[in-house]
């Protein structure tokens, strides 16, 4: 029985502890390590000192720093935390670094020395040249650690514990980035070296003013090949689905834990494109339902702005050259912020200038604009152009190059690598801007702008802009809150008049572009909603002055081909039929015009007559409404001055006065006058013959032959006896065979009958 029970309550104790370690793992009482990090390496506590941690507590939410991929043949180092990321007097900075093996064979006898230098690194250039320096150089060595075997294609961590106070810094020490060295030895044999700083800051002396920080990332597609539409389609499905570039961009603009994410610079002619797949629509909900934190537009296709300018067009020309309608039935978000154009590499002058005719509302200048000395200066300045002066944002060389390196690229640096550099940066930026600003100039924002085929590692970038978000001294912060600084007066490195980059379209290819434009939207006015009736083909200009193009110039012309082809076909669309020689006899008449429509809307159009002889005048310019598919007879109202061929020219206008169809000709014969003559010969013949008619009735009158039976005297008796001959007088005058007619007997006798046989009455 006591056996029975202390078995029960040894079950229950055990059932409490299992239930407590499951509530203690559910609710984040007990850090466990990754997989991939040493025992004892949990998360640590987040704090407002920002020399207690190197990571926030909220970083826990995101996944460890994945193993490195081995290199063949090689033996590398890796700094994967730097606890804490800021060091003061009596702190004691826990490095850890990972050593993979690549080679075939296993590491044996190996080392790791870390060196810190006591010096401050006081420019920039000079903590850029550190970090990048690929050779095997150190600073002063302040301990090492050896390294335990390590099987090939394996990795292993090894912590170095860095005590501050030996470095004898002191708390009257400059505040500020000191560089550090981390060395891999195998046999004594340097293999590996990599560089990284540690960031000092002394009790005695507080953190400068914090540095805004905007980092923006332009989303941009594959160049639109108009003779593989399906091949387009699927490489954005693919750029678009898990592990793609653009869901990447998407991952990184998104927050995550304390992450504020960064600011994207979408085409919204690839959204729009991927808003009408099955297969992509998800992606664009991401960029315009709020979920990223913030969104900036490019002009629709991403032109490019340099062969735009080096075309020498004005500037509506650029400006129609850069503005396609998008397609029907999407918008751009509300919840964008504005337009930003963005020359690719370093712009020259007329590119700034092509720039300020465009739509966008600020231009981006990635390359060039650095401040002259070594005073720090706002990303937002003005830049002056033969056309006025123009609002840019100039990214900072360096701190573009760091966050630029977080890609899913197996040789990018560690979240912890490029976490330091930033921070030793920025701190850098921090001071310096401290010592030159007034007390009542605004707070530094400076911008970090990615490339166009940024494809990053969103899991890092989020670690890294936690950590440099939470130093103090930089503020992670929208690309809005940076424009809305006061431009920066600080003198900057001049731009080129000129520079031509290799693989921008040609010239000539772009003023026929243009060309086609112009005459399209011109065109376009004849119906109701022109950018209904003309908007793919706008669209198809526009996209071969995308940057994508550069990389894919033979793609690039059959896409001009093409767009210009369909320019030409829409423009087909009105036509005015052939017609035979007209005859005009009289001095006002109507000549009809024949106009066809086979576009896909109505049509509003102005019929004009150009005759080559004064003796013809149009008298009107008549406009009519020619339906979708149909022809119209269209009446011109001329007069004749005289007699003559005339030729005439026939002329189709839209509403904003171009031709629209190809001009035709017939021909008038006018004989002014005809009309009049022949109507007086008829009617004076008609007189005549009624006067004729007339003469020929009074003439005829009354016959004096012509007796009524009253007249006729009375007829002797003759006797009935034949003459010789045989024939009876009485039947004289008769035709031969005739049968002679007696006169009925009369009841009374009396004088002989008066009347005449009917036969003969009118004899």
């Amino acid at each position: 029985m006591t056996l029975s029970r202390t078995a029960g309550a040894v079950a229950a104790l055990v059932t409490f502890l299992a239930a407590l370690l499951v509530t203690a793992l559910v609710t984040g009482g007990i850090a466990l390590p990754s997989a991939d990090a040493p025992a004892g390496s949990g998360g640590s506590v987040a704090t407002d000192d920002p020399g207690a941690t190197g990571v926030p507590a909220s970083a826990q939410d995101l996944p460890a720093t994945p193993p490195a991929a081995p290199k063949d043949g090689e033996v590398t180092v890796d700094l994967v935390d730097d606890v804490p990321s800021v060091a003061r007097p009596g702190d004691t900075v826990t490095l850890t670094a990972r050593v993979t093996n690549g080679r075939d064979t296993a590491l044996t006898g190996a080392e790791l020395e870390l060196g810190v230098h006591w010096r401050p690194v006081t420019s920039r250039d000079e903590l850029a040249a550190w970090a990048e320096d690929a050779d095997t150089s150190t600073v002063a060595r302040q301990l090492s650690e050896p390294v335990d075997r390590i099987a090939p294609g394996e990795s292993a961590r090894v912590e170095l514990e860095l005590d501050v106070d030996v470095l004898d810094l002191g708390s009257d020490a400059a505040w500020g980035p000191r560089q550090m060295s981390v060395r891999l030895s195998d046999d004594g044999v340097p293999v590996d070296v990599l560089h990284s700083f540690l960031v000092f800051a002394p009790d005695t002396e507080a953190a400068p003013d914090p540095v805004g920080v905007s980092v923006v990332a332009p989303v941009t597609g594959p160049a639109v090949d108009p003779l593989e539409p399906d091949a387009y389609a699927a490489e954005l499905a693919g750029l678009t689905a898990d592990g793609g570039r653009l869901s990447a961009l998407a991952d990184a603009g998104t927050p995550a834990g304390s992450s504020p994410g960064i600011t994207l610079a979408a085409d919204p002619a690839l959204v729009a494109a991927a808003s009408a797949g099955d297969a992509t629509a998800a992606w664009a909900t991401r960029l315009t339902d709020g979920s990223v934190t913030e969104v900036t537009s490019l002009p629709a296709f991403d032109p490019d702005l340099a062969a735009v300018a080096h075309a020498d067009l004005s500037p509506g020309e650029t400006a129609a050259a850069t503005d396609a309608a998008l397609p029907e039935g999407w918008q751009t978000p509300e919840t964008w912020s504005g337009t930003l154009a963005w020359p690719q590499g370093r712009p020259d002058v007329a590119t700034m200038a092509a720039a300020r005719d465009t739509s966008a509302d600020h231009v981006l200048v990635g390359e060039g604009l650095a401040p002259e000395g070594a005073a720090p200066a706002s990303a937002r300045t003005a830049v002056t152009t033969p056309g006025g002066k123009v609002s840019a944002l100039v990214a900072d060389r360096h701190l573009s190059d760091v966050v630029g390196g977080i890609t899913d690229d197996a040789a990018a640096p560690t979240a912890t690598e490029a976490a330091q550099r930033l921070l030793a940066d920025t701190a850098l930026l921090a001071s310096q801007a401290q010592e030159v600003r007034d007390d009542d100039a605004a707070a530094l924002h400076v911008l970090a702008a990615l490339p166009r085929e940024w494809s990053p590692d969103a899991t890092t970038l989020h670690r890294v802009l936690e950590m440099l978000d939470s130093s103090g001294w930089s503020d992670v912060v929208p690309l809005a809150e940076t424009i809305d600084t006061p431009a920066s007066r600080t003198p900057r490195t001049g731009l080129p008049g000129k520079d031509v980059a290799p693989g921008e379209l040609a010239p000539s290819a772009v003023r026929e572009l243009s060309a086609a434009q112009r005459a399209v939207a011109d065109f376009a006015t004849v119906a109701t909603d022109p950018a209904e009736l003309a908007g793919d083909v706008r669209r198809s200009l526009t996209a071969p002055l995308a940057v994508a193009f550069r990389s894919a110039p033979d793609t690039r012309d059959d896409a001009v081909r093409s767009a210009v082809t369909q320019a030409d076909e829409l423009r087909q669309g009105i036509t005015v039929a052939e017609r035979s020689t007209v005859t005009l006899i009289s001095d006002t008449g109507e000549l009809p015009v024949l106009v066809r429509n086979d576009l896909p809307t109505d049509a509003s159009v102005t019929v004009v007559l150009r005759p080559d002889d004064p003796r013809l005048k149009v008298e009107s310019r008549p406009t009519v409404v020619v339906p979708a598919g149909q022809s119209t007879n269209v009446p011109v109202q001329v007069r004749a001055i005289g007699s003559g061929n005339v030729d005439i020219q026939v002329e189709v206008l839209a509403p904003s006065g171009t031709a629209v169809a190809e001009p035709a000709d017939f021909s008038v014969r006018v004989r002014a006058g005809w009309e009049t003559v022949g109507t007086a010969v008829v009617a004076a013949a008609i007189g005549v013959l009624f006067l004729a008619g007339i003469w020929r009735t009074v003439r005829r009158g009354r016959s004096p032959r012509r007796t009524t039976g009253e007249e006729v005297e009375p007829a002797a008796a003759l006797p009935d006896a034949t003459p010789p001959g045989g024939v009876p007088s009485s039947a004289r005058g008769l035709s031969p065979g005739a049968t002679p007619v007696s006169p009925s007997p009369s009841t009374e006798p009396g004088p002989t009958d008066r009347s005449v046989p009917p036969e003969n009455h009118h004899a």
